[in-house]
């Protein structure tokens, strides 16, 4: 039986994915280069597959897999702090909300019972891969971070022929 926090927590991770899903989609609207779009692209794709990888599992501990309106339009709205930020600027700026993401993602990991541990531990990896990549974004390194994210896809976006 799970505690009221470990349902919070697998929630969390449910609805986590939504939010990224949705402001990554919705940050593609403001950054144009071909390079930007890959990344933000590479992002929302990731966020893609691993919410539907996190699935299976929310749905066998009963987790409601509606997608979180609140959530959703709560990621369509986060993009307003970076809209109009250079594009380095936007990503120096999402840095420490990833550090953020990363350590309540490990709290979850050490807190999460065996039945779902691995995909705590997982998610971990996840957000570590974002927030890897969002440095290398602030950093300029906008091709390296695409070709990481990449690396990680079950299905990676195309490099576009402008490159």
């Amino acid at each position: 039986m799970m505690t009221a926090q470990q349902r919070e927590d697998l929630t969390l991770l449910y609805q986590g994915e939504v939010f990224g899903e949705m402001f990554y989609c919705t940050l593609l609207r403001h950054f144009h280069s071909p390079v930007q779009q890959l990344l933000i692209g590479s992002l929302l794709q990731l966020e893609t597959e691993n919410k539907a990888r996190v699935r299976p599992i929310a749905f066998k501990h009963d987790i409601d897999l509606i997608e979180s309106e609140y959530k959703r339009n709560e990621g369509a709205e986060f993009v307003s702090h970076v809209k109009n930020m250079e594009w380095i600027e936007a990503a120096r700026s999402l840095v420490p909300i990833s550090e953020d993401a990363v350590a309540n993602y490990r709290r979850i990991a050490a807190e999460a019972p065996e039945a779902w541990k691995p995909l705590a531990e997982s998610m971990v990896e996840h957000e570590t891969l974002i927030l890897t990549a969002t440095r290398m974004a602030a950093a300029g390194e906008d091709e390296k971070a695409a070709d990481l994210v990449a690396s990680h896809l079950v299905y990676p976006l195309p490099k576009p022929s402008s490159f």
